[in-house]
């Protein structure tokens, strides 16, 4: 197999062609959106990231601990079960991810097929607005046999709860979906104060019009 050439090997010293030699290959950025928000084990890597396969995470997450955008921890659990999480440096691609969801919405085409992992959404809101306000979320991927619930609290005292599987929960805040119908259809279940809900959505569909 042929030896890989950096951009710099080629002599190009643009800052971001460089970047995109740590970050450019298929499903790079996408580990690393689902390693912003805390660590996750292998197993429920290769669930959020759709489509890879074990040999692929493996070298990726390899070459990534490698540049510094990711490491090994063990989680506080009793199992002192290993995952890995973002660096501080690997966290500043946040702000790439919203840059790259804005470029893409401003397109001819903003409608994308499939889903979000809870994970996915909860950046996605970080993207377009303030997340949750003061709207604690529950967010379940329902494509996984048994998803774990991942919870995302309100930065102040949360008004209310909502619980829903994150790709439901997405059609919600930018796909139109009425809240009404979401939890007649779809399961999503509110407790609390239903009126923070519905000045959360009505934030965010404002904001995906601009």
């Amino acid at each position: 197999m042929p030896i890989k050439r950096s951009y710099g090997d080629h002599g190009d010293a643009c800052r971001a062609a460089n970047a995109l030699d740590l970050v450019g290959d298929r499903w790079t950025l996408i580990i690393a959106r689902e390693l912003i928000l805390g660590p996750k084990r292998f197993a429920d890597l290769q669930e959020s990231v759709r489509g890879i396969t074990p040999a692929v995470l493996t070298d990726r997450l390899r070459f990534l601990r490698e540049a510094g955008i990711v490491e090994q921890v063990i989680l506080s659990d009793l199992a002192r079960t290993h995952a890995y999480a973002a660096t501080d440096w690997g966290r500043g691609l946040e702000p790439v991810l919203a840059a790259l969801g804005r470029w893409y919405s401003a397109g001819p085409d903003p409608n994308t097929p499939g889903g979000m992992t809870p994970d996915g959404i909860v950046v996605a809101m970080r993207t377009m607005g303030t997340a949750t306000g003061d709207v604690a979320l529950r967010l379940y991927d329902a494509r996984r046999p048994d998803p774990p619930v991942h919870s995302y609290d309100a930065g102040t005292p949360a008004a209310a709860t909502v619980t829903s599987d994150s790709t439901v929960w997405s059609e919600v805040l930018f796909g139109g979906m009425a809240l009404a119908d979401a939890e007649r259809d779809h399961g999503v279940h509110v407790e609390g104060d239903r009126t923070a809900v519905v000045r959360l959505i009505r934030a965010y569909a404002s904001a995906d019009g601009e």
